[in-house]
């Protein structure tokens, strides 16, 4: 759980990131670089890619000690987290069709455990 949760973290705060940067536009080979030096100088979008590098080491760590026909299904659940905190951090508003998908994910990862 607290691996799912740091990745759904990562992406929140990437996105904060994002939007703080604006729209990015890449017209020509001559644009990669100020945009690459734009985005690493980005505070926020550096903490968010130093936590999805943290959940990456969390993976392999969990990988190490678990079966991956158990362990990946759960990894669903992070759809969950991404749009609640995105519901709740950015504002993002969640249609009757977002609470029916999450109903769906957390009822096949109940189905695909459940011994």
């Amino acid at each position: 759980m607290i691996y799912t949760l740091l990745l759904a973290s990562s992406q929140i705060i990437l996105k904060t990131g994002a939007s703080q940067l604006g729209g990015i536009s890449l017209k020509g080979a001559g644009d990669v670089f100020p945009v690459f030096f734009k985005v690493i100088t980005n505070p926020t979008v550096v903490i968010g890619t130093l936590c999805m590098a943290s959940s990456f080491l969390m993976w392999i760590y969990i990988l190490s000690w678990f079966k991956l026909g158990v362990v990946f299904p759960l990894t669903a659940i992070t759809y969950v987290f991404v749009a609640l905190l995105s519901y709740f951090f950015l504002g993002e508003k969640l249609s009757v069709f977002n609470y029916t998908g999450i109903a769906f994910i957390a009822a096949g990862i109940f189905f695909l455990l459940y011994k």
